[in-house]
């Protein structure tokens, strides 16, 4: 892993991604920019889908600019006539200053610029080409042939996904290739246009599971920088939130990227609640901590509950080593019963990764950092072993 890790709080709504954006306008004819930034129309979300807040995933619609006309001209009784200008391209690109696809929501539509028709004497411009800005991990598929495109890893990456049409030539250009028909030209390219389906995946050392108000953004406040919304009610957490975590007093330990991801419920894996987009950001994670709520009543159904739909979800997501928490140990009800609940949770979990934690007072919280990063270190020295 590397040892030093850029951090990215996802704490809004896509609102990070709106400052990227600039205005643009629609295809048109005429002088214009070589390039230009998108943005799409904003669209409602459904609030009875919670998913469609998750911001991880989009459509988009895009057409390339179609090439100019070329003319036919003369210049002292010679063939002059310029060549259209060619077709803006369109292009997706990624850029650390997005990390969902918020500016996107919806279904977008995406127009690169026409290129200007030529005149008697003189070549048309060409039209502007349009840039798309993307988050990182980002893969791009083509919605009708559900055909893998590309993928945007790193900040500064692009891939052209629309040519623009090439611009038509002229009487001037046809008569200098050919010397045979004056009045001969050629027409201009067309547009392309493509469906495509975008989805993102955040990539982070920790996931924290759990059910709602279970704890988990609470504890990212607690050992990182990262600022999630905290409140007691379900779904407080719309989108994940990442935080870079240190073990105190630990100079030569790796950063963990912790990622908090949105409360899970029974039913996630047919697409209840956040269901689906919750499980599709856990499945990157390389180790999960399980928090469970100090305050619920059947704390050994929670945890066998949620490791079920990991398991409906995917096999491979319910093989990840987990350390399990309890989480609220600072409340005095929590804390009388605390021994209890450690033991049962020993026992549906088949082992000795648990742990109890108050990310208020405190308690635990750096012995918890610094078993998670050895736990961490112990899975780096397996993989090499097997690799």
């Amino acid at each position: 892993m590397q040892s030093s890790i850029r951090v990215v709080l996802l704490t809004t709504l896509g609102g990070v991604g709106a400052a990227w954006l600039g205005s643009a306008g629609h295809a048109g004819l005429g002088p214009r920019p070589r390039s230009r930034r998108c943005h799409a129309p904003t669209l409602q979300a459904d609030p009875d889908d919670l998913e469609s807040l998750f911001f991880d995933r989009a459509e988009l619609f895009i057409r390339s600019g179609a090439g100019g006309v070329g003319t036919i001209g003369w210049a002292s009784q010679r063939p002059a006539g310029g060549s259209g200008g060619a077709g803006g391209s369109v292009y997706l690109e990624c850029t650390e200053s997005l990390n969902t696809l918020g500016h996107l929501r919806g279904r977008a539509s995406i127009h690169a610029g026409r290129g200007a028709d030529g005149n008697d004497r003189a070549s048309g411009s060409r039209g502007s080409d349009s840039i798309v800005p993307l988050p990182p991990n980002c893969l791009i598929t083509c919605a009708k042939t559900n055909e893998t495109i590309g993928e945007l890893k790193r900040p500064g990456e692009r891939i052209l996904v629309a040519r623009g049409g090439q611009g038509g030539q002229g009487n001037g250009e046809m008569w200098r290739q050919s010397k045979n028909n004056p009045k001969a030209t050629l027409p201009p390219g067309g547009t392309e246009r493509r469906h495509l389906l975008l989805s993102m995946t955040l990539v982070a050392d920790v996931g924290l599971i759990g059910h709602p108000n279970a704890g988990k953004s609470t504890l990212l406040r607690a050992v990182t920088r990262a600022q999630p919304k905290v409140a007691n009610y379900p779904f407080t957490t719309l989108v994940p939130n990442l935080g870079v975590c240190t073990p105190s007093g630990e100079s030569s330990a790796l950063p963990m990227l912790w990622l908090d991801i949105p409360g899970l419920i029974e039913g996630a894996h047919s697409g209840r609640g956040l269901g689906l987009a919750f499980l599709r950001h856990t499945e990157r994670c390389r180790l999960l901590l399980h928090l469970i709520d100090g305050e619920s009543e059947t704390p050994d159904r929670d945890f066998l509950a949620i490791n079920r739909e990991l398991e409906l979800y995917s096999p491979q997501l319910a093989q990840k080593p987990q350390v399990v928490i309890l989480s609220k140990a600072d409340l005095p009800a929590v804390a009388e019963r605390a021994p209890a609940i450690l033991e049962k949770l020993r026992a549906v979990s088949a082992h000795k990764r648990v742990i109890c934690i108050s990310a208020e007072s405190g308690l635990n919280l750096q012995a918890l950092a610094k078993r998670t990063r050895k736990l961490l270190d112990q899975l780096d020295e397996q993989l090499l072993k097997g690799g």
